[in-house]
């Protein structure tokens, strides 16, 4: 078989050299322009989120805050009698509240609430939460809380972790329902599990995808940022929040990191 030729040998190699070279410059050019891509990108993205958050936020507003108008000025006219005004006073405070709650739950939502380093058992947490939803719940309604237990403990804040559970509950009340009960599940060693499952309408098919999305509610009237806030308290306290499926009504499960204390620990922990 015939040598190569040096010089076709010698040519052929610089053609590579210089192919290998441009197609590096190539690379190194691309990677330069998807860190600019990247950065730019991450700018925007905040300002994107916000620019969502306050359409949300205004298309919320509106009708509460239009309705209210409409109520003051109703007020402001002499000759209604004394029960027109008692009546359009007090559908002129419910709408106020309402705004106040669309406040309070955009400034949890945007603030975070801070997971906090308190120890407390899952009695006292059952204890808060009840003491948070029963002022709170419709007449004729039923809620049902698991055996308060002395001996599994937590870290965080029990009163942001209660109020995200009161949340979901209190959710339930509104859409309709009327028993929800918490219950706990079977779980591996170190860790809390619970369900809110209720006997309410449900969760529209269109929206189960989006429920922890915020402003996205499916009752008239709801700000659609309560379970954005529940899931965000839980997620600081290391855990997680999700919708499982279920047949009637609504199930929320729930777990949090946690760890066993012996009984007599855990009493002189209550008595101190």
């Amino acid at each position: 078989m015939p040598a190569l030729p040096i010089v076709d040998s010698a040519r052929d190699a610089a053609a590579l050299d210089h192919l290998s070279g441009t197609l590096g410059d190539s690379y190194r050019q691309l990677e330069r322009r998807l860190d600019v891509l990247q950065q730019e990108l991450a700018t925007q993205r905040p300002l994107a989120v916000l620019g969502q958050m306050t359409a949300g936020l205004a298309h919320q507003v509106r009708t509460p805050l239009a309705t209210a108008l409409v109520y003051a000025c109703h007020l402001r006219d002499g000759a209604l009698d004394a029960d027109s005004q008692a009546r359009f006073a007090e559908r002129l405070v419910e709408r106020l509240r309402q705004l106040e709650r669309l406040v309070a739950d955009m400034l949890a939502y945007a603030h975070g609430a801070d997971a906090g380093t308190q120890a407390f058992s899952l009695a006292e947490l059952v204890l808060a939460l009840d003491a948070t939803v029963q002022p709170q719940c419709p007449p004729g309604v039923q809620l049902r809380l698991p055996q308060r237990d002395t001996t599994l403990r937590l870290t965080g804040s029990i009163e942001n972790l209660s109020g995200a559970l009161a949340n979901l509950c209190l959710n339930a009340f509104e859409a309709g329902a009327r028993q929800v009960t918490v219950e706990r599940l079977p779980a591996p060693l170190g860790q809390l599990r619970l369900a809110i499952s209720d006997d309410g309408p449900g969760i529209a098919p269109a929206l189960r995808g989006r429920v922890f999305e915020p402003f996205v509610s499916g009752r008239p009237g709801g700000t659609g940022l309560g379970l954005a806030v529940a899931r965000g308290v839980i997620e600081r306290h290391h855990g997680t929040l999700r919708l499982a499926e279920s047949g009637p009504g609504c199930r929320f499960e729930i777990a949090l990191p946690c760890h066993v204390m012996g009984r007599q620990a855990a009493r002189a922990a209550l008595e101190a």
